[in-house]
């Protein structure tokens, strides 16, 4: 009983007069958090005096099951900055008990209670990236895009209908931390900008949101109070406001590799010992350099894929469907939510081995782009002869309020031999409810001396609407109910 009062109470979590309080539910969504030239210890420990002086962002609302209702668990979410860095404290109180929580693997959190940080860095209301911790801190991190992936049946657990399923391919760099308590648990983030592309304004806004998952109740809860009756989920978020002295610093990875192997058999017969063939070893690396805040360079050289997880195995029931297999190559995974296309019309593991290969991905005029280039090994080729050479290139701009519109264009060079995809989608919101989706486009192969076309188009028109409750009957006077009653003693004792 104790335990629970303290808890309704914020026991232990008393708000310092110098801390300025967001509340979702006030709709105080336009935070300016305020920035110090510190640091702090990533250890799940929210004890340092710097927190003391955070924007505090509290008032969650629940959004599934049932929009529009306070929260059943209280969350809090501390939030400052550095020159180099943004950090996150997060006290999550858990009145049912002790949290779900396990040492999972990364981006398999989510059958864990998470808290999920949304940020939209280019303030354009069509993409998200998403940084989630357990509470332990395990990581899980994605991006969402726009209209990009929206399932019927929702991300986790298929309680959030029509809401974007997170792309979970990129790995971003952050620091975590947490720990459960009596209460609940506390969490740790520090996302270095390093790690982010960013307008190259300052200052700046960037779009923040905060969703908390329960898992004992099956509850999602959100810091903005956000409607499932709305067409965009990306856009129903708040405001980090007036973003200034922010260094990305130099951003330069070299990952040098070289690969060598050696064979060896028993040597001839008559003499004793192996012979060992070591062939020629390959080398090769990766570079990434950050040309601007919002745009990044990479370039391959004979990649080493061999640390990458292996593929798990699929059975092709049906020859005419694809198999299809995540991209886990770090080369590929760069920037790769810029490339999304609907129907997976970009799909980059058709690049098998490259030789070499270039990469330019950021946003430049409001406008995202990715840019790809590469040239792969002659066995990738139907010859064996030729060195397949791929180009693709894709670009979206926001419209505001969650629309957006794209093109991607694709080729495949093999010699004489080509194909070539050109596309053009896009994604339209208006009064809050209605989407209107739509894809168009083309492809043009030749294969020995023989060119053929072929056709692609998609519309989708979508209503988030929810029907509103039956009303309940009306209560019957008391004075009719006892006519009634009255009546039916009469009938029953005339019978």
């Amino acid at each position: 009983m104790l335990l629970t009062l303290c808890l309704l109470l914020h026991c232990g979590a008393a708000v310092p007069d110098s801390m300025v309080i967001y509340s979702g539910r006030q709709r105080q969504l336009d935070v300016r958090i305020p920035r110090f030239d510190a640091d702090v210890v990533i250890d799940g420990d929210l004890a340092d005096s710097v927190w003391a002086h955070a924007a505090l962002l509290t008032g969650f609302s629940q959004y599934a099951p049932n929009d529009g209702v306070p929260a059943a668990d209280s969350t809090q979410v501390l939030v400052w900055y550095s020159g180099n860095a943004i950090y996150f404290g997060i006290r999550a109180y858990e009145l049912h008990g002790r949290p779900t929580a396990t040492l999972a693997d990364r981006d398999q959190i989510f059958g864990d209670d998470n808290i999920q940080i949304l940020l939209g860095t280019f303030h354009d209301g069509k993409k998200a990236l998403m940084f989630a911790v357990n509470p332990l801190g395990v990581q899980g991190d994605g991006a969402l895009i726009e209209g990009a992936n929206i399932s019927a049946s929702g991300f986790i657990g298929g309680g959030v209908i029509g809401r974007e399923q997170p792309d979970l391919s990129p790995d971003y760099v952050f620091q975590s931390r947490g720990r459960v308590t009596d209460w609940g648990y506390e969490v740790e983030v520090r996302i270095p900008f390093k790690s982010l592309r960013y307008q190259p304004t300052q200052p700046q806004d960037w779009s923040l949101n905060i969703i908390r998952q329960v898992k004992h109740s099956g509850f999602e809860d959100t810091w903005f109070p956000a409607k499932r009756a709305n067409a965009t989920f990306i856009g129903q978020s708040g405001n980090l406001i007036g973003l200034a002295g922010m260094h990305r610093g130099l951003v330069m990875d070299l990952n040098p590799e070289a690969t060598s192997r050696a064979t060896g058999a028993p040597a001839a017969p008559g003499t004793a010992g192996y012979e060992y063939d070591v062939g020629n070893p390959q080398v090769g690396g990766n570079v990434r350099w950050g040309l601007t805040d919002n745009l990044t360079l990479n370039g391959t050289i004979k990649p080493d894929f061999s640390q990458v997880e292996s593929d798990a195995g699929q059975l092709a029931f049906d020859p005419r469907q694809a198999l299809f297999f995540p991209e886990k190559r770090p080369f590929f995974l760069e920037g790769s939510e810029l490339f999304q296309v609907p129907q997976n019309l970009i799909y980059t593991r058709r690049i098998v081995q490259p030789v070499t290969a270039v990469k330019l991905t950021g946003n430049t005029h409001g406008t995202d782009i990715g840019v790809l280039s590469a040239v792969d090994q002659r066995f990738a080729s139907a010859s064996g002869d030729d060195n397949p050479i791929f180009n693709i290139v894709r670009a979206q701009h926001s419209l505001g309020h969650g629309s957006r519109i794209g093109l991607a264009y694709t080729d495949r060079i093999e010699g004489g031999d080509y194909n070539r995809v050109a596309e053009m989608d896009g994604r339209l919101v208006f009064k809050d409810i209605y989407g209107l989706s739509f894809q168009l486009a083309g492809s043009r192969t030749r294969a020995g001396g023989v060119a053929t076309t072929a056709p692609l188009w998609l519309t989708q028109f979508d209503l988030q609407h929810r029907a509103r409750a039956a009303q309940p009957r009306p209560r019957v006077p008391h004075r009719s109910r006892l006519y009634r009653s009255h009546r039916r003693r009469r009938l029953q004792s005339g019978r």
